[in-house]
């Protein structure tokens, strides 16, 4: 069982397409926008589901345009495509593939780096530069299995694309840990920080892992940074999250005001997916959530942001501050430098 594509929006710059699945305990969504209308750098989000086997999987990935501007490919209609937006298709591919073939988490990197190399890389240029990558791309992903009540999840990642926890208790809470050297979510935000690590063909690179146990219901997702890079805080991705939702009546709708909602505020592509368990329908989702919607729509949700730079930075450690905790109280301790 996989998410099923449903329609794309207008078509215009900015906006995308989305997918919804709707089962048994289980509702997905996936979103995926461009900001230049078929130069999108992020692979389509990925979903799948094994019934028989209780299990799935959830994914995005970002091209790293910059470092991956090369020219990967040529299309039928004479189109080139970048090393990062084939990366990133690659790596959506290798991770797939990975996970359909019921493959242990040790041979994730095996198959990415196997599926990358079957690109061959362009003659070595004059211009040298240690910043250049050949498909350059993120990953966030989570495996899960349903078992005894409980969602054992497996998240993986490289980069600076994330996965996320979402209760009515905690809320947002991040579960992977971006490959910067700076590991302060707030200062992310605002220094846009360069990775550390990357999934690439031609430069070794790691996936990062993490287990961890979550009651059902439990609502995961994966975003890259054009959903969550663009906000005054990591409090507001939330904000957005639960509004949506709120203003939905399915989830057909709240992907659909999610991909609308991100076109107007980001400033790159934005890809998005993430899987409700446990929950019978959309309206015991939104019913769960209500409460905290309110909380943090009162808290963080109006636009009280102060014009002058130095009051708004001061607006924006308070509000981390407040809300720091408990998004960060799932994440992998940040790495001990050498």
């Amino acid at each position: 069982m996989t998410a099923v594509l449903i329609e794309g929006l207008l078509g215009a710059p900015g906006e995308g397409t989305v997918w919804r699945y709707d089962g048994d305990d289980l509702l997905a969504l996936g979103v995926w926008t461009e900001r230049s209308r078929g130069g999108g750098e992020d692979a389509e989000p990925l979903f799948a589901h094994r019934v028989s086997m209780a299990e799935g999987i959830l994914g995005v990935f970002d091209g790293l345009g910059g470092s991956g501007a090369r020219a990967a490919c040529e299309l039928s209609d004479g189109t080139t495509r970048s090393g990062a937006w084939v990366g990133a298709r690659l790596a959506r591919l290798g991770v797939a593939s990975w996970f359909l073939g019921g493959h242990g988490p040790e041979s994730l990197r095996t198959r990415l780096v196997e599926v990358l190399g079957a690109v061959p890389p362009p003659r070595p240029s004059k211009i040298v530069s240690s910043m250049r990558r050949w498909l350059p791309t993120t990953m966030a992903t989570v495996r899960y299995r349903l078992t005894g009540g409980q969602a054992e999840c497996r998240v993986l990642w490289a980069g600076d694309s994330r996965a996320y926890a979402l209760s009515p208790g905690w809320g947002l809470q991040a579960l992977t840990r971006d490959h910067t050297d700076e590991t302060d979510g707030l200062e992310q935000l605002v220094c846009d920080p360069p990775m550390t690590n990357v999934i690439c063909a031609d430069q070794e690179f790691t996936i990062d892992t993490q287990v961890l146990l979550l009651p059902l219901p439990s609502v995961l997702l994966c975003a890259t940074d054009g959903f969550h890079g663009y906000v005054a805080t990591p409090a507001h991705f939330e904000c957005h999250l639960l509004r949506t939702m709120q203003e939905s009546c399915d989830t057909r709708e709240w992907a659909e005001r999610l991909a609308r909602h991100v076109s107007g505020y980001t400033g790159d592509d934005a890809s998005l997916s993430l899987v409700a368990l446990g929950y019978p329908g959309f309206d015991r989702l939104r019913a769960d959530f209500a409460q905290r919607a309110e909380q943090v729509e009162a808290r963080y949700g109006g636009c009280d942001r102060p014009a002058e730079e130095e009051a708004a930075r001061r607006w924006r450690t308070r509000t981390w501050n407040e809300y720091g905790p408990d998004y960060e109280r799932l994440m992998p301790p940040p790495v001990e430098p050498l």
